[in-house]
């Protein structure tokens, strides 16, 4: 664990943006992605502060570990628990907790929608089905409801979805998102002149509701954008605020003549230089990508040098920045404003979403509400 370097995460920043998501969804319910450890800013604190502050009545996880430790951690949230992918209904013991905790798998193959159609124990789960409308990462096809629509009809679905391959693009007349949406349109055709009930139905990520596409829908499930970052960059539309702010502190400063080797591998400073090494390393989400990458600190632009140290970065400065470090100062990687993260991303050939989810448990978080 670390002392000095910590994630601090403003919750009222978080409920201003899910204010904002509710302004350019204003007819849906919000489902917030609280997956990946609410994209690294600490699941239990986020879903506590969603629930009981912002209303939210159902919250979406990649996995059932996930859901389970939400009710294991908050026996007493009032919210379902949607897992959208790793669902383990196969899993003869695993899938009791569906049996005894408000976590509902969402079906995504046609193996578990006849174990829920057809097994007795779970003849009063909702059904929440998961269509493959040219994603083709995970979903049932329209074909596959074709033998089960008799049992369909008996019980009705209770939350139809698909998800968007490329929202994160500007969406433009007759794309993939519009075909896509076409062939959701079709689905839901299909089911209701089966005589199938659709209780409630969501298409809308991040890049949708930035863009409000699909945001008529009953829900819309944001992600990244619930965080901070926006995930259509050309042109950004969406002004969240980043909810974290990543702090370390300075371990010691150094001068270095240009041909100095300096850390891991054959890295040599390329002019006079001002070497700032910083606290943070692998175990705390600084990844060899990241090498190269600008960061503005104290005012003073440098550079991550060469290989990150395990334990250790090194950023390297002009030589004039020697007065504006020492050790122990604190110094930020990123703060509130999601164009520094976004930022960070784009030079490291990576993605928002990635950075926060890579800052391991080794970096303390620390919650803060105006």
């Amino acid at each position: 664990m670390r002392h000095s370097s910590f994630l601090e995460v403003n919750l009222s920043l978080l409920g201003q943006n899910f204010q904002q998501i509710k302004a350019l969804a204003p007819k849906a319910e919000i489902l917030p992605m609280v997956k990946s450890d609410a994209y690294g800013n600490g699941m239990i604190p986020v879903s506590q502060f969603l629930v009981n502050e912002c209303g939210v009545k159902k919250l979406g996880c990649a996995t059932l570990g996930e859901a389970l430790r939400l009710f294991d951690e908050c026996p007493d949230l009032n919210a379902e628990a949607l897992v959208f992918s790793d669902s383990e209904l196969l899993n003869e013991k695993a899938r009791e907790a569906y049996l005894h905790y408000n976590i509902t798998p969402i079906l995504h193959r046609k193996c578990d929608l006849e174990l829920v159609l057809k097994d007795p124990s779970f003849k009063k789960m909702p059904l929440i089905l998961k269509m493959n409308t040219g994603m083709n990462r995970l979903g049932l096809l329209s074909e596959d409801l074709d033998q089960y629509m008799p049992l369909l009809k008996q019980r009705g679905v209770e939350h139809l979805l698909t998800h968007f391959a490329r929202s994160a693009q500007t969406i433009r007349p007759d794309d993939k998102c519009h075909k896509q949406y076409q062939e959701f349109e079709l689905i839901k055709q299909k089911l209701r002149q089966n005589g199938v009930e659709i209780r409630s139905t969501s298409i809308a990520n991040s890049g949708a509701i930035e863009q409000r596409f699909g945001v008529e829908e009953t829900l819309v499930r944001p992600g990244l954008m619930l965080y901070g970052p926006p995930s259509v960059l050309d042109p950004v539309t969406w002004q969240g605020q980043q909810v974290s702010r990543l702090v370390t502190k300075v371990i010691s400063t150094s001068h270095v003549k240009k041909g100095t080797p300096v850390g891991y591998g054959v890295n040599v400073a390329d002019k006079d230089s001002f070497m700032v090494a910083v606290a943070l390393g692998y175990g705390d989400g600084i990844l060899t990508f990241l090498s190269g990458t600008k960061l503005l600190m104290n005012g003073h632009v440098g550079k991550i040098f060469g290989r990150v140290n395990m334990d250790v970065t090194i950023i390297q400065f002009d030589s004039e920045a020697e007065s504006s470090f020492k050790a122990e100062d604190q110094v930020e990687i990123w703060n509130h404003d999601s164009k520094v993260i976004t930022d960070i991303s784009l030079q490291s050939k990576t993605h928002a979403y990635q950075l926060m989810c890579s800052i391991s448990p080794r970096i303390p978080r620390i919650y803060k509400v105006k």
